[in-house]
């Protein structure tokens, strides 16, 4: 995300069991260049999501500050979504794949539908 971008609402990527993000960070993370934050656990539920830009209170919410080149990988159901960047020129530049299980390789059903609705 760019400099002086809002945080994201929070979101799931897609909504079927067996895919998972994966997030590797191109730069050092800090606080101020919008990390992501997950609500851990949040996979096996089926509640919907809810929370707005200023809803990190009162959860279990983690923000991982990870170096450049760590991987961060989760369940793609997980509740998750990148924080506001306030830093004044640093760019948060991250790799980013999702892996899906062998058997569901050969289905083209779903997605990425958060990032990608044409996955749908």
């Amino acid at each position: 995300n760019e400099p002086g971008s809002n945080s994201q609402n929070w979101h799931r990527d897609g909504p079927k069991e067996g895919f998972i993000d994966c997030f590797v960070p191109l730069i050092d993370l800090n606080e101020s260049v919008g990390p992501t934050a997950i609500q851990p656990g949040t996979h096996r539920t089926t509640c919907s999501v809810v929370g707005d830009n200023n809803d990190d209170e009162g959860g279990n919410v983690l923000v991982p500050l990870l170096n450049k080149g760590d991987v961060l990988l989760f369940d793609y159901r997980t509740i998750h979504r990148g924080l506001g960047n306030v830093s004044e020129s640093t760019t948060r530049t991250l790799a980013y794949a999702v892996y899906r299980r062998k058997e569901e390789s050969s289905t083209n059903d779903v997605g990425d539908v958060h990032n990608f609705p044409a996955a749908l």
